[in-house]
């Protein structure tokens, strides 16, 4: 059971990532897939005690979340991506994933931002005065799906490590 919902897991994390990659967008059918994965998980390994700490866990992290949505910290797709990857998980885990995603993210952020102020210094002498005053692209806010679905992959593989 552990290795096909780590493949599974891994297959529905990677759609996820290339989805937001390319549309900056995450999907709810993903968010599902992962949440009725971790639901799956608790029932198979019947450990209730486990699961309904998962299971605060994931509201827990939702409501961080929200207020982080709310602010425009993060988008509403992660913030579910987040909680359904925090139910999978599981409550043990879940200090672990955040620190691994808060990291990953980090590093793609500061990417992100390298790339987008070495493109503007070299596209510099082609910009009109109405190009800065354009809204920035999708493109510029940061793909954190990709950090949830590097941490929770990572997290997942050192949890079917200890089976």
């Amino acid at each position: 059971m552990a290795i096909a919902l780590l493949v599974v897991a891994v297959i529905i994390y990677t759609a996820v990532a290339v989805q937001d990659l390319r549309l900056r967008r995450v999907s709810n059918a993903f968010c599902v897939g992962i949440a009725l994965l971790g639901v799956g998980r608790w029932v198979f390994l019947a450990q209730v005690v486990p699961a309904a700490w998962a299971l605060a866990a994931a509201v827990t992290v939702f409501c961080i979340g929200i207020a982080l949505f709310a602010k425009g910290w993060l988008g509403g797709g992660d913030v579910k991506l987040i909680a359904a990857t925090t139910l999978l998980i599981g409550g043990t885990d879940t200090p672990r994933f955040l620190f691994l995603m808060s990291i990953i993210g980090s590093a793609l952020a500061l990417a992100l931002l390298i790339h987008l102020k070495f493109g503007r210094f070299y596209h510099a002498a082609s910009a009109t005065p109405a190009d800065s005053a354009a809204p920035p692209s999708d493109h510029a806010k940061v793909p954190y799906a990709v950090a949830v679905a590097a941490a929770a992959s990572i997290v997942l593989f050192l949890q079917y490590q200890h089976v």
